[in-house]
């Protein structure tokens, strides 16, 4: 139910904020803006047990929690100009452990990202053990963005949204030099987690 009115009061600001944000890039399409850099880090980060739960599978994917995504999904666009929505056919999700279950994550592909800084991929990263007793020592949230074409080849950049504390998100970049693929954008995430040190 938090979840739902979170969505619901939230999305008014959401597009505000993502309708000037995504003008300066090149006119992002805003529900695939919205859902990936706002609605998703800020309700992990509000709401953590919450969002994360729904996702959790012994097998690594539940259509339950596909369609816990899709309310995301539905809501990111319910205030988008028809030009502004596409489709969710194309998102889906997979449970990974980036080495340790400390680094448990929620890898989510979003449909092709078309204009920057439209997403490729999300990245919730957590300790499974914390999740399990409800106290999460470790949670963060990376994207891949999508930055155009250079001689036919995607340009990129890993990012990751912060909790600023104040409830709302700080910003950072990391490279443009990760390929749009899955197996790439886990080992890049992998090696900031261990070069940070927040794994518990």
């Amino acid at each position: 139910m938090k979840i739902a009115l979170f969505v619901v009061f939230g999305l008014v600001a959401l597009v505000a904020v993502g309708w000037g944000i995504g003008f300066l890039f090149y006119r992002a399409r805003m529900q695939h803006y919205i859902f990936a850099h706002q609605a998703l880090p800020l309700e992990m980060f509000g709401e953590p047990i919450l969002m994360l739960a729904p996702m959790i599978s012994a097998t690594g994917y539940s259509e339950e929690g596909r369609e816990h995504l899709l309310q995301f999904w539905s809501a990111a666009g319910r205030y988008c100009k028809e030009r502004d929505l596409v489709p969710a056919d194309e998102l889906t999700y997979s449970m990974e452990v980036l080495g340790h279950p400390n680094s448990t994550a929620i890898f989510i592909q979003l449909p092709e990202p078309k204009v920057k800084p439209e997403a490729y991929f999300c990245l919730i990263v957590f300790d499974g053990p914390g999740l399990a007793v409800g106290k999460l020592r470790h949670l963060r949230y990376f994207t891949l963005e999508y930055h155009g074409l250079k001689n036919g080849v995607p340009k990129t950049l890993v990012s990751e949204w912060k909790d600023n504390g104040k409830g709302g998100l700080d910003y950072e970049s990391y490279d443009n030099e990760t390929p749009p693929d899955k197996a790439a954008f886990l080992a890049r995430v992998g090696a900031i987690i261990q070069e940070s040190g927040s794994q518990p």
